[in-house]
């Protein structure tokens, strides 16, 4: 891979995979809607090669004239399709707006395809995974509920036309889902940065029983595993991006008060769960390390303390070495 176009680079995986990929001597091409003057310097910025592309995924097909302005020949190109967005949130219950992000994804894989890129790689969800077990479900009789099932029925719809297109198109596909990414510079409302939040300002930590089973992997680990999929993954391959030690959300909350605030009480079972629980095995990164070798090179307490640096002090740590 000697250069790489990443859709959602403002975001906080898209924006740290461009950093790595550029880091390690990749062309890296970033593309967000917003200008660059309105995406936190401390995110994402330009360097020698690394290059910020204005672009709204409505407007996707403009992306070969809007990359001539750099004279590069993409002759070992990657895309990376992360760009996703809702009207009122990345997973509202805006059925238009989620479904418009299907067609932008073919749209992209579409462009990829005249710019002679050699892979596609389009990015999942796991709550795809939630999606799968909620369907199942007889509803005149289960009363489990997700909120982010029109966003993950999206993601699905997303998936399959676009294996339905690979066919007529030269880039190879692969698709990737990811458990749980933790670190620094995350403003995502996600369970466990907030229970974070919350102990670091003393405030109740009320849950779920926290019997779901779930995983957590560090976004230094995670672009890794993008880097390695990016060059290594097979064509029409579905990867899971995880730590391979799945266990209960419970198990991860616990790691995480007792590090820093040992006596604080924590009330499991304070509030309601009405979501489906998935198999422990649902997060196995059993294939990618098959295919790529990836393995993780940093625990969860490591991507718990860079979150808490972040949080309590603003120290941001990036590890590009690993």
């Amino acid at each position: 891979m000697r250069q790489a176009i990443i859709t959602g680079a403002s975001g906080f995986i898209g924006a740290r995979l461009a950093k790595f990929l550029a880091y390690h001597n990749i062309e890296t091409f970033a593309l967000g809607r917003k200008p660059l003057s309105e995406i936190d310097t401390e995110r994402l910025q330009e360097k020698d090669n690394l290059h910020y592309v204005q672009i709204d995924m409505a407007n996707i097909e403009d992306l070969p004239t809007l990359l001539s302005n750099y004279h590069v020949t993409l002759d070992d190109c990657v895309f990376f399709n992360f760009a996703w967005a809702g009207k009122k949130g990345l997973s509202d219950l805006d059925v238009e707006g989620q479904l418009n992000n299907a067609i932008w994804s073919v749209n992209a894989y579409k462009v990829a395809d005249k710019l002679g890129c050699k892979k596609f790689v389009h990015v999942g969800t796991m709550e795809e995974a939630f999606a799968d077990e909620y369907l199942d479900k007889d509803f005149h009789k289960d009363t489990v509920y997700n909120r982010h099932l029109i966003y993950s029925i999206a993601k699905i719809t997303a998936r399959n036309l676009l294996k339905t297109i690979r066919p007529n198109l030269s880039p190879e596909l692969i698709v990737v889902a990811k458990s749980h990414v933790m670190g620094p510079n995350d403003h995502r409302d996600s369970l466990l940065r907030m229970a974070m939040k919350r102990m670091i300002e003393y405030k109740p930590l009320e849950f779920t029983s926290g019997k779901q089973n779930f995983d957590v992997v560090s976004i230094t680990d995670c672009v890794r595993a993008f880097k390695l999929i990016g060059e290594l993954g097979k064509d029409m391959a579905e990867y899971w991006v995880g730590s391979g030690k799945a266990r209960t959300l419970r198990e991860y909350i616990e790691i995480l008060v007792k590090r820093y605030e040992p006596d604080m009480q924590m009330q499991f079972g304070k509030i309601a769960y009405s979501d489906v629980l998935l198999s422990i095995d649902t997060f196995s990164p059993k294939k990618l390390h098959e295919d790529t070798g990836f393995v993780c090179k940093q625990e969860y307490e490591d991507a718990v303390e860079e979150m808490y640096q972040y949080l309590k002090y603003g120290n941001l740590i990036e590890n590009y070495d690993l």
